[in-house]
């Protein structure tokens, strides 16, 4: 029995991490603003809820049942008890509170039904990120089970922009984008001409641009770990082939011919390294800013660190990708020339449109907290409270402001601002102070500073069902240190 539930957890966690991007869902109620349609007043149920649901019950009634108890991580992967994150007070202080504060926000929302929908988001996102952290699962399956969902994204988005075309199919959540249509996320050249972005299954290029961006650092890991000799290929085919330790042998290699040792040494990391070549290709083609600025952060954090830590074969290899990279991209700019110069220009029509919301944004997003400032207006009610405060605009005008921290400030107020970015700092702290490589501390390093320009940039990470279930899968994802151990 307890073995069954394992195995349901288990690879329930790896078809969950798969299907995240895919945005099928039960429209309950649309919000609506000004006879507009409204995304962020919308009442929603998400396929993934469903799935994650029935995890964290099955989860439960393991606990309950006392038929399973949850390591912070198995043998194989040990952590530091004193440093663990349910031994850590200030940390379960944090959450337990940012959870409290946000619960009472509810009460101060102009719609309730919004704020209760954005609180059952940030639950399953908190029960996501302890699934992650807490079940006993193969970390290599997770982290293919990641890249596989997003590379799909990425195939998906490339043939958008080249076809310049989508198609739409409730059953997998994707909408039809028409780059002719307005309120459709294009870049218009000084001609009028019109190039459709990238969205993949997301509902935006940039929500598609951070996705594979994270994608892209973790596949990093991978990429230095098969520069390390032979081991990683031996053990993903030992846990390929179930476990076997016989493998290796001449009835091994008759039964299992396609998993023989030579193939696999060659065709590792050419698997690895095209898979670098498809998802900057796709980061490229959602022409997001944030993404690519995320991107390059991240990528100096690794330098910087590998700087710091004097890890010279990080380095040569962080080069060699760089290099890469570089020569894609130098093609992709000549081919695109017109739309780069476009996106990065301050001069056409629909960036100085960009721009100029951006701005207006930051300014409502004052006001708002400057009357708010210690209650915030509700969670989730952003766009509600600036239609107060602004009842003549457009629906689709109605949009959260583009920076996490002060969103987050502006909907459940200064304790709440100040208690996320103390739990994300916690997580950083923990990290550094855990016993680990190096090389794993390299990559962490990286990836919280993509996450947190990309913080800077956007607001999807809060305001969207995705992005709440999204940070905790990645929250947890780096906690549990994913690429350590063997590879």
């Amino acid at each position: 029995m307890s073995t069954t539930y394992k195995k349901i957890i288990e690879y329930g966690l790896y078809f969950l991490v798969f299907l995240l991007p895919w945005q099928t869902r039960w429209i309950i109620r649309p919000g609506i603003i000004n006879g507009g349609y409204s995304e962020f007043g919308t009442i929603s149920l998400y396929g993934t809820d469903v799935v994650l649901a029935f995890l964290l019950f099955a989860a439960a009634a393991f606990f309950l049942l006392k038929r399973f108890q949850y390591p912070i991580s198995n043998a194989q992967y040990p952590i530091n008890d004193q440093l663990s994150i349910f031994k850590h007070k200030f940390f379960l202080f944090s959450i337990a509170l940012f959870d409290l504060i946000i619960f009472i926000s509810i009460f101060r929302s102009p719609d309730k039904l919004v704020a209760l929908q954005k609180y059952f988001w940030f639950l399953l996102g908190v029960g996501l990120f302890w699934m992650v952290v807490s079940a006993d699962y193969d970390r290599i399956k997770m982290l293919y089970a990641f890249l596989t969902g997003a590379v799909v994204q990425a195939i998906l988005g490339i043939w958008q922009f080249l076809s310049q075309s989508s198609f739409a199919c409730k059953w997998l959540g994707l909408a039809s984008h028409d780059p002719a249509v307005p309120g459709t996320s294009v870049i218009e050249t000084l001609s009028g001409e019109r190039w459709l972005r990238a969205y993949g299954g997301l509902d935006h290029p940039n929500i598609l641009g951070g996705y594979l961006v994270v994608g892209l650092l973790f596949l990093f890991m991978l990429l230095f770990k098969s520069s390390e000799a032979n081991r990683p290929i031996l053990d993903i085919r030992y846990r390929i082939l179930g476990g076997n330790k016989n493998f290796l042998s001449d009835s091994g290699l008759r039964k299992y011919p396609i998993f023989n040792i030579q193939y696999l040494i060659f065709l590792y990391p050419y698997l690895l390294w095209s898979l670098f070549l498809v998802f900057l290709s796709a980061i490229f083609f959602t022409f997001s800013r944030a993404a690519w600025a995320g991107l390059i952060f991240g990528i100096l954090a690794m330098f910087s660190s590998a700087l710091i830590k004097k890890d010279l074969s990080t380095q040569k290899y962080l080069l060699k990708i760089v290099l890469a990279g570089g020569i894609m991209i130098f093609i992709f700019f000549n081919l695109f020339s017109d739309l780069v110069l476009t996106r990065l220009s301050r001069d056409t029509r629909l960036e100085i449109k960009s721009n100029t919301e951006r701005i207006e944004s930051l300014k409502s997003a004052r006001e708002i907290i400057s009357d708010n400032w210690l209650f915030g207006v509700g969670v989730g009610n952003y766009t509600q409270y600036l239609h107060k405060i602004e009842p003549n605009l457009k629906a689709w005008d109605y949009q959260p402001v583009h920076n996490v921290f002060l969103l987050i400030w502006s909907e459940i107020g200064i304790i709440g601002s100040v208690l996320f970015l103390s739990v994300f700092c916690a997580i950083v702290y923990i990290l550094w102070k855990r016993d680990g490589t190096t090389k794993d501390e390299i990559y962490i390093i990286a990836l919280l500073a993509s996450m947190f320009v990309l913080f800077q940039a956007d607001h999807w990470w809060w305001s969207g069902h995705f992005g709440m279930l999204f940070l905790g899968l990645i929250m947890g994802l780096v906690f549990d240190k994913l690429p350590a151990g063997k590879l």
